[in-house]
This record gives C-alpha cells, sequence and structure tokens, in this order.
C-alpha cells in the first residue's frame, strides 16, 4: 500500500478543521483520525465523500450599538411667545385714519358761533327793547316821541357817540332841556320830556347796533 505524503494528510487535516468536522486535529492533537495515516488515496476519498453536508456558519450577529444619548432640549421661547396677528386685525387698522378724520369733524372744534351782522342785530334790539313802540315801526316818530327815519336821528346828533351816550343815558337828565346838535336846522330839539329810558341793561353790541340801525335803517 502507498503511503500518503505527510504535506498531504497536513493539509487533509487543516480542510477539515477550516469545515469544523470532527478529527481536524489528527494524531498530532492526540485524536483518532477519520483516516489512517497509511491510507491511500482512495480511502481518502472515500473518506471525504461519506462525511456529513457541514452547514456554513452562522453569520455573526451585529452587535448591539447603543444609541448615542440624546443632546440638551432647547426651548425657542420667541417661538413660544409669538402670536399670530387677528386676521380682523387689519381692516380695523386700514379703517381707523377714516374714522378719526370723520370723529374730528363731529365731535372737533368748531369755529365760532357765526356772528350776527350788526344791522340785522340793531333791527331785532330796536323791536324787542321798545323802541318802536314810541319811535314807531319804521321810525315815523309818534306824538312826543321824535321821528327818526330819513336821517332825522343823524341830523340830531351828527356824532354817533353822543347818539350811543343818549340810549344808555335815556332823557332823564335832559330834561327840560334842549338836547342834540345846536347847528342842527331849526335848531336843537327839546326841551327833552324825560320820557325816553335808559337801555344800559343793553350790552355795548347792541346799543352800538341798534345806534347804527336809527341812523342808517330806517
Amino acid at each position: 500500500m502507498t503511503e500518503v505524503p505527510e504535506h498531504l494528510l497536513r493539509r487533509s487535516q487543516e480542510r477539515r478543521a477550516a469545515l469544523g468536522l470532527a478529527g481536524g486535529g489528527g494524531t498530532a492533537a492526540g485524536g483518532d483520525s477519520a483516516v489512517p495515516a497509511t491510507a491511500g488515496p482512495s480511502a481518502v476519498a472515500a473518506a471525504g465523500a461519506t462525511a456529513p453536508p457541514v452547514a456554513a456558519p452562522a453569520a455573526p450577529k451585529p452587535a448591539l450599538v447603543d444609541e448615542a444619548p440624546a443632546g440638551p432640549t432647547y426651548i425657542d421661547f420667541k417661538e413660544q411667545t409669538r402670536t399670530r396677528i387677528p386676521a380682523w386685525v387689519m381692516p380695523v387698522l386700514l379703517v381707523l385714519p377714516f374714522w378719526a378724520i370723520l370723529y374730528m369733524g363731529a365731535f372737533g372744534e368748531r369755529g365760532g358761533e357765526e356772528e350776527l351782522d350788526p344791522m340785522a342785530l340793531g333791527a331785532e334790539v330796536y323791536r324787542s327793547a321798545g323802541c318802536s313802540a314810541c319811535h314807531g315801526a319804521s321810525g315815523e316818530g309818534n306824538g312826543s316821541f321824535p321821528a327818526l327815519a330819513g336821517g332825522e336821528a343823524a341830523l340830531t346828533f351828527p356824532d354817533e357817540a353822543d347818539h350811543i351816550d343818549w340810549v344808555k343815558t335815556g332823557s332823564g337828565p335832559f330834561a327840560g332841556q334842549p338836547y342834540g346838535d345846536p347847528d342842527r336846522e331849526g335848531g336843537q330839539r327839546g326841551p327833552a320830556t324825560g320820557g325816553m329810558p335808559a337801555f344800559g341793561n343793553l350790552s355795548d353790541e347792541e346799543i352800538a347796533a341798534v345806534v347804527l340801525y336809527e341812523r342808517e335803517g330806517l
């Protein structure tokens, strides 16, 4: 019988050890060898043919990797405090200036009361203060009360200031005396009877207006 070369036997043992078959250690490890050292090539082939199939080694399980600890959580306070503007705010902001203009026009400062025309005010005072009751509605005069129309008042008192004083004081201070312009055509008026009352209760504006009306409006 032909002796199996040592290098072939060693190669067969290494291959069996790599495949995980028993006896891979051979006689060098002190165990029984599945193929005698003196066996020929046919015996080695027969031993390899009758050996049970070897399952492929299971793939190693992947090592469990611990997840890295989560980092610190940051809170965006700006995002939390930011609030959305309601949709109705924009139309209100657009209308607000127009509303302010209307408000100022309705309740804002207004100009002073319209100033009454002095001639119109004088006519009103002439009727309401009782002048028309004595001197006539149109200044035509009435008995002992002289006429004022047709410029008669201006002829009696050429100086308007004297006319104003006459209305304020009345005819009392001149009772029994002539009054008015001494150079008046036909002489002074009078003597005064003292029957004309004083109108000091009227304002200066009202007296000036009624004098203007008697001099230029009648």
